[in-house]
């Protein structure tokens, strides 16, 4: 038998990674979210193959927004070959435009194993059939310098990998991972590095004070059901807080397990109310805020706009739980803290007795434990968790079905009840207090111009729903979309590096939303009228999104 072959594959969302391992090794195993890396083995031409597959990250994130358990994760991967891995293979799917956002995504992510990872490298391309009667190399010309510069860094090594001729394939892939092995004098990837290890050792330390922050959740549960102080109410009054695409409509429509709330521009607060689990339940959904800037780049009727819309409606003056929702599959930090820090001082220092946070995205990591992220996420989110008293819960809102994850929830709002009493929004807060002068808001953003860094805004959104057209009509094929405004004189600034790299994370989050929004309606099911005309729906939501961009911060999904 030949030598044995141990590789690490790794890629972003909707790489075709899991189609890849499959093919490899002649089994079918379902695609499906995970954190951990798993260890797959087989035999294939007489040779032990293992394959490590890891976390996914989204495809145009920078490092700094993936979550610290998904870098400790894929790092960590490396221990899973008992000597160390042979070859990387990062997976790109051809069917999608390659952007510099990609190859800063994928250097950036790589780059956590350090520079020698490059030596022990292969791009192995999916998608193939897409190219029609393009060669990989004119695709590759096609595709311009940042596709060619992360070739270039693992040595012009890579293969275009089709599943539909399995035998051929594997038996080619097998030869260049027997060159890369070749090249580097049969050595594999070196695991002894300190850095890789003290990672591994923080990541035990993570798992431990994960355990006993869920035991204290637990055990203050379990005394309040003891102490009968718990009561289920007939009645729940709840307000959805959260930044654009955290994720605060798809909650409501979890809650009632129904499309309640518009998944799109809301300019004002919208409220429902329903029976759930034998109660009356009020929901009030807000709009969203920006994710990184301070709520002084929103219009000003937009930063009022939840207590305007409080005061306007009575049963909601009194709201029994306030609901913080953050995704989970992002990174965060202390720049996000600020601001949340900043909006929930407009409702009242009290606020905070009666705010329960939600994970969502909670399908994103089924195999670790919400304490898990907040452990290894660090200060800030510690810091919110326990600033909401140790409350928080998490939500899978693909799967509305999940009504236990319902009922949780419900649950937990009943035992703050019990410590609590309801309370009333402090509508004069936020003018009784100038939160613009405290130090949380960073020195940086004290000059900047409103409207100037408005109208960056709108251009960068605007530019990312151009781009998503442009990527979806070259996904279909069939669907040209004509766009019917653009920015005729974009505005000119002094270029400030800290304030790019803002407005362009927050167009990152709104286009990888999005593009994962519409592929997953492209599926085999689905005749091709249904896909196109749900496309071209999600594209007139896009456009309305910009067209209301002037007037007011979103809640988009």
């Amino acid at each position: 038998m030949k030598a044995e072959i141990r590789a690490v594959v790794l890629g972003w969302q909707k790489s075709d990674k899991a189609s890849v391992i499959n093919s490899i090794l002649g089994e079918v195993e379902p695609v499906k979210h995970f954190v951990k890396s798993v260890k797959r083995e087989g035999e294939v031409k007489g040779r032990k193959i293992t394959l490590i597959n890891t976390a996914c990250w989204w495809d145009n994130f920078f490092l700094q927004d993936s979550p610290e358990v998904v870098k400790q994760e894929v790092v960590c991967s490396v221990f899973m070959c008992e000597t160390g891995p042979h070859v990387f293979l990062i997976v790109i799917n051809l069917s999608l435009p390659f952007t510099e956002e990609n190859r800063l995504s994928i250097e950036e992510h790589l780059g956590l194993f350090g520079e020698r990872v490059w030596k022990h490298t292969i791009v192995i391309f999916t998608g193939a059939d897409s190219l029609e009667d393009k060669s990989i190399d004119q695709h590759i010309e096609i595709q311009g310098e940042d596709l060619e510069q992360i070739l270039q860094r693992c040595g012009k090594r890579y293969y275009a990998f089709d599943v539909k001729n399995k035998s051929d394939t594997v038996k080619e892939l097998l030869v260049k991972i027997d060159d890369v092995v070749e090249a580097n004098n049969g050595k594999h990837f070196e695991t002894q590095d300190d850095m890789l290890l003290d990672i591994q050792r923080k990541r035990e330390e993570k798992k431990e004070k994960a355990e006993v922050r869920q035991k204290r959740l637990q055990d203050k549960r379990n005394l309040l059901k003891e102490s009968n102080v718990v009561a289920p109410l007939s009645e729940l009054r709840i307000v959805l807080l959260g930044w654009i695409v955290s994720g605060k409509s798809s909650t409501g429509n979890t809650i009632f397990n129904d499309e309640i709330f518009h998944i799109g521009r809301t300019q004002s607060c919208t409220s429902h109310t329903g029976f759930v689990n034998g109660r009356t339940i009020t929901v009030l959904d807000t709009p969203g805020w920006w994710k990184y800037f301070s709520s002084k780049f929103n219009p000003e009727f937009a930063r009022a706009g939840i207590l305007e819309s409080v005061d306007q409606s009575r049963q909601m003056q009194f709201p029994h739980a306030i609901i913080l929702v953050i995704p989970i599959d992002t990174s965060f930090k202390n720049e996000l803290k600020r601001v949340i820090t900043e909006y929930m001082a407009t409702l009242g220092e009290d606020i905070w007795r009666h705010t329960i946070v939600l994970f969502t995205w909670g399908d994103r990591f089924p195999d670790i434990s919400i304490e898990q992220h907040i452990e290894s996420e660090g200060e800030a989110l510690q810091w919110l968790v326990e600033k909401s008293r140790n409350r928080y819960h998490v939500f899978d809102n693909s799967n509305k079905n999940n009504r236990d994850q319902v009922t949780e929830l419900f649950q937990k709002i009943d035992e703050m009840v019990a410590e609590n009493s309801l309370f009333c929004f402090n509508t004069q807060c936020a003018e009784e207090e100038n939160i613009h002068d405290t130090d949380i808001q960073q020195d940086e953003e004290i000059n900047l111009d409103e409207d100037h860094v408005l109208q960056l805004l709108q251009q960068e959104i605007n530019n990312r729903i151009n781009g998503i057209k442009s990527k979806i009509k070259d996904f279909t094929g069939c669907i040209e979309v004509q766009s019917h405004r653009s920015m005729s004189n974009p505005p000119v600034f002094s270029e400030d590096e800290s304030l790019m790299e803002k407005i362009r994370r927050e167009g990152s989050r709104f286009e990888v939303i999005l593009m994962d929004r519409l592929l997953n309606i492209q599926n085999p099911g689905a005749s091709s009228v249904d896909s196109e005309e749900k496309v071209l729906e999600w594209l007139q939501r896009c456009d309305e999104y910009y067209l209301d961009m002037k007037q007011v911060p979103s809640t988009v999904v």
